[in-house]
């Protein structure tokens, strides 16, 4: 465990009138048993983890293994694959142009990519942004090459996705789409004549200090880079590695926790890039008939979890997983880093569990009166998800014992049907991660016509079916 104090004074956050809370005693040593526990329970190889309050840095360590093979411990200046972290990079990428009159975010697509040929031409370019092309995800395809080392060009990637049908009329609403990230990164590559790593480099990681963040090609030789693992039956086994140019620039970076809390430091608390590329990071824009879509341009989503308002993050890719989150009212940013996924707590969990430690809001604890028969019945069926779409169209809740469980992919999936522990009314959470909660709504007739869940970082609403 180290902790340590950033000499660097930190500049008030005025775009969201960030208050700085009274000071408490630092969690630190509550903070190093949960991460200890997480990544034994969980399990994860290796976790790395960085907690900064204002100037203070509360923990920063790393607990497990880096690489099981040689049987290197994993320290805070391991580097991981941060996976979908590497959008919000991207999306400064063409924030900064946009600032520099290069780029004009109402432009067509077609305007950066001539020779761009799916219905999505005429969309504008702020659509690849927030989520809402309508392009489908191209990582979700049967043809997209899953753990590969094999190099793609980029003509190659695109016809997986661009002459495809469009999902929904653009700017309507929200389906999380890897190959509109992918676009973003092709029109910096048009505009700047660069390649995309690149500009990254002399742009973004150069001006913030950023020295051990990398494009990350396998041949490259990166100092202390973790390996990647996935948890089978048999234990632990290598990750397959993906090359950089599949998922280029929607996921394509590496980092550490100690870069990471500088690329926070230098972008949302001390404004180093400019009022004009902040504002646009932080621009969120409405859908036709006036709801909000949380996702902002700056691939971050901004949201209030527990009475705080955060932006934040995940990131998820072959055998790693992570988080960055960033509370400007308390001036607190927590970066979680692991070299496995698929396993609980998720990053986001384990976030999420610290913040409640430095905010000393703890869960609340179960209730103990079970659901009647009458209770259960209501709230049983398939719900369909709304119009804010990450991969997951349909969820379904099923009576289990006195309780419920819950299924991705509809009562009738073949996946595991996982307990929800309930809180209180009709609030509950997952027994396999309790912070994944499911709060049901009910209509006119106190029948629950919508459940709100909060999964990998946002809130998302699923409308009962039957």
């Amino acid at each position: 465990m180290l902790v340590r104090t950033i000499k660097t004074a930190a500049l008030a956050l005025s775009l969201v009138g960030c208050a700085v809370a009274q000071p408490v005693t630092p969690p630190t040593d509550a903070i190093a048993e949960l991460v200890s526990q997480s990544q034994e329970a969980a399990p994860y190889p290796a976790l790395a983890i960085s907690v900064r309050k204002g100037d203070e840095i509360l923990y920063e360590g790393a607990v497990g293994t880096a690489d099981l093979e040689q049987d290197v411990p994993a320290t805070p200046d391991t580097v991981f694959a941060i996976g979908s972290i590497t959008k919000s990079f991207t999306a400064i990428a063409v924030a900064t142009l946009a600032a520099e009159g290069k780029i004009d975010l109402n432009a067509p697509i077609s305007t950066y990519i001539p020779d761009y040929d799916g219905p999505a031409g005429d969309a504008p370019v702020w659509t690849l942004m927030n989520h809402t092309s309508g392009i489908l995800n191209y990582n979700a395809q049967p043809e997209f090459p899953q753990g590969t080392r094999k190099a793609f060009t980029q003509r190659e990637m695109r016809d997986m996705f661009e002459a495809a049908p469009l999902m929904f009329e653009p700017g309507t609403n929200f389906s999380y789409s890897n190959s509109g990230i992918f676009l973003l990164g092709v029109i910096v590559e048009n505009v700047t004549g660069k390649p995309y790593d690149t500009y990254l480099e002399e742009t973004i990681f150069a001006p913030l200090g950023l020295e051990r963040t990398y494009y990350n090609r396998p041949q490259t030789i990166i100092p202390h880079r973790a390996s990647g693992y996935v948890l089978s039956e048999d234990g632990y086994q290598n990750a397959p590695i993906l090359d950089p140019s599949v998922p280029f620039s929607a996921g394509a970076l590496a980092s550490t926790v100690q870069d990471l809390q500088a690329y926070v430091d230098g972008v949302h608390r001390q404004n180093l890039l400019g009022d004009d590329v902040r504002n646009t990071l932080y621009e969120m824009r409405e859908f036709p008939d006036g709801e909000a879509n949380p996702y902002a341009l700056g691939a971050l989503i901004i949201r209030n979890w527990e009475g705080h308002r955060k932006i934040a993050h995940a990131g998820d890719i072959d055998g790693f997983s992570g988080y960055m989150a960033f509370y400007p009212d308390e001036d607190l940013s927590i970066i979680v880093l692991a070299n496995s996924r698929n396993v609980s707590p998720s990053p986001v969990g384990l976030e999420q569990k610290i913040a409640r430690l430095v905010f000393d809001t703890p869960r609340g604890e179960p209730s103990s009166e079970p659901l009647t028969p009458a209770q259960q019945a209501i709230l049983v069926g398939d719900y369909d998800v709304g119009r804010v779409r990450i991969g997951i169209d349909q969820i379904g809740i099923l009576k289990q014992d006195d309780g419920l469980a819950m299924k991705f992919g509809g009562t009738a999936s073949d996946g595991p049907a996982i307990p929800l522990v309930r809180l209180d009314g009709l609030h509950f959470y997952a027994a396999n991660d309790d912070e994944m909660t499911f709060t049901f709504i009910p209509g006119e007739d106190d029948t629950p016509t919508r459940v709100m869940v909060d999964y990998v970082g946002g809130l998302f609403s699923f409308y009962k079916t039957n």
